[in-house]
């Protein structure tokens, strides 16, 4: 960060009104006499944000440089990695921002518990915001954490270029398979809850406070569907010996048949006697997905893949929010609006419910996504004018300066696509909506599969994938060749995975104790200057096996003949 931007950072509050500034003031005033040992370590700024829960303020870190150890929060992710820069050291003697989060005392013990301990899992995840620290003084509760810099998704999401959509879709995308691999569900997926800068196209997901663990064990098995498996991370359709399939088709004649009564007759009773069924429906309204407004008691990170989808959503209409139901039954129609009663009735079925209407609005079988967007962005296939204020025209108009200053070539005009590229990016983004938004959870895409989509993931790399028999493919997808034979091949996305610790090609030198706490088997010498083997206890976020390469503790001089254990 530059001394001029760093300045900006530092003096954002003076730039609000003078009302707001008082008031921020006031609770920054509050906040430090509620904690004292706040002041020593970092310098409040200015406000972030405010929720129902907590709220965050920017603060200069006084530390950084000589007081803390950070390489755990900072992680190890490779310089060919979008999360790269979470991995960078801040320069000797620059100013260095963190985020500091404090939960209201009006939350529960165990949601507080719930939150630090899911973040210190998620260290080491690619565009997850990072724990750097947590503290309690009484009953208040803080949290530190990087700060991202980022704009309102209102002030940029109708300008994005494709290249920038493509960018918050990764690394979004990225948070959510290293999150669900941890076995964790963020369950609040919105733009609100995504920091995304558009200059640099980096993205950071945060607001863990109500997040989940995925159930991999037990579930109520009252739905249709199986519990999430490493190879079936959505779940997978029940085999039929396994239920009662006449009790079900009965069950779906029976609403067929109320969907076709008069309209006096729409509607649910007022007060029904039938016991309430009780699920998770933690999340935003407009991001439910449809099993979690159908109260599905085994969810998935599917639910996430659809919040992710609706985003990707909003970018091609060009219209937020699209949805504003009152009620999860409201949001059952706006979606069955558009996908038809056939597909909601199919739904609901497979999480034992059964879906039945006469709303003239809800024909039998609706409409695709695609036909959605293009009916609220009649010019989606236009190609638009490119916006220099956003990624990646921000990243070619510094590289070009950087040429000039070498005086390597002349000025270039910032370029932008080619009509064929941008119909061939629409088509396929309304293809990866249409996989996001699959009303089915176990027929959703993963995260890792969405990654390696066509309009996510380059043609020249999907040629090379078909053409090597050793890569693995889970996808299911057909991907067509390309012209460009001298496209730039990009790493795959496997390559900068961060394993969950305790897999990856080290795994076997990986253990926790009775507790938990993580340790690892390496060498070190003895007072005779002998090589022996010994267990060294981390910190969470150390340790963590990237792609085929091992941990940081295992680069070096750790043959096969290491014992397992």
């Amino acid at each position: 960060m530059s001394e001029s931007s760093s300045d900006d950072e530092e003096n954002s509050l003076s730039r609000k009104p003078s009302e707001e500034q008082e008031e921020i003031l006031a609770e920054i005033s509050d906040l430090e006499e509620a904690v004292p040992q706040l002041s020593a370590d970092y310098k409040l700024l200015d406000r972030l944000g405010t929720g129902t829960f907590s709220s965050v303020y920017k603060a200069l870190d006084l530390h950084y440089h000589d007081k803390w150890f950070n390489a755990p929060w900072h992680g190890h992710h490779h310089t060919s990695s979008s999360a790269h820069y979470q991995s960078l050291p801040r320069p000797p003697g620059t100013k260095v921002y963190v985020a500091v989060k404090r939960i209201y005392v009006t939350s529960s013990p165990e949601r507080i518990r719930n939150e630090i301990s899911i973040l210190d899992e998620c260290r080491s995840c690619r565009h997850v915001s990072q724990l750097i620290t947590a503290f309690r003084q009484q009953d208040q509760v803080v949290v530190i954490m990087p700060y991202q810099k980022n704009d309102d998704f209102r002030d940029y999401f109708t300008a994005l270029p494709m290249e920038g959509i493509k960018a918050y879709m990764r690394c979004l995308l990225r948070a959510l398979r290293d999150v669900h691999s941890r076995h964790i569900i963020h369950r609040d997926v919105k733009p609100a809850n995504f920091l995304f800068d558009p200059r640099t196209g980096i993205g950071t997901l945060c607001d863990f406070g109500l997040a989940c663990r995925m159930n991999y064990d037990t579930g109520l098995n009252l739905c249709l569907h199986t519990l999430p498996t490493a190879e079936n991370p959505h779940g997978m359709s029940r085999n039929k010996r396994e239920y009662n399939v006449p009790h079900y088709k009965q069950m779906n004649r029976e609403a067929k048949q109320k969907s076709m009564r008069p309209s006096e007759e729409v509607g649910y009773l007022d007060k029904d006697p039938r016991p309430h069924s009780k699920a998770n429906r933690a999340g935003t309204r407009g991001f439910r997905a449809p099993e979690v407004l159908l109260k599905c008691g085994d969810q998935t990170g599917a639910v996430d893949v659809w919040a992710a989808g609706m985003i990707l959503l909003f970018f091609l209409s060009k219209k937020f929010p699209l949805f504003q139901s009152n009620d999860d039954i409201e949001a059952l129609m706006e979606i069955g609006t558009i996908i038809g009663r056939r597909n909601m009735e199919q739904t609901a079925c497979l999480h034992s419910r059964t879906f039945s209407t006469n709303v003239p609005s809800i024909t039998p079988d609706g409409i695709s996504w695609s036909d959605f967007v293009t009916k609220q962005n009649p010019d989606l296939y236009s190609v638009p004018e490119p916006d220099v204020r956003f990624y990646p025209y921000t990243k070619q108009l510094k590289d070009q300066a950087q040429r000039q200053i070498q005086e390597l070539d002349a000025p270039e005009q910032t370029p932008g696509p080619s009509q064929k590229q941008h119909e061939e990016d629409i088509d396929n983004a309304l293809d990866l909506v249409e996989a996001l938004l699959h009303p089915l959870c176990t027929k959703r895409l993963t995260p890792r599969s969405a990654l390696y989509h066509p309009f996510l993931y380059s043609s020249s790399n999907r040629r090379q994938r078909e053409a090597d028999p050793m890569v693995d493919e889970d996808t299911d997808m057909e991907f067509g060749a390309d012209e460009d034979l001298d496209e730039e091949v990009e790493p795959e996305d496997d390559e900068f995975f961060p394993h969950p610790f305790g897999e990856g090609v080290c795994r076997k030198w990986h253990a926790r104790d009775e507790v938990g706490a993580p340790y690892v088997c390496i060498y070190t010498q003895d007072d005779f200057d002998r090589r022996k083997k010994v267990w060294h206890s981390l910190t969470s976020g150390e340790g963590i096996a990237i792609g085929k390469q091992p941990c940081e503790f295992h680069k070096i001089g750790y043959e096969l003949d290491m014992p397992e254990t």
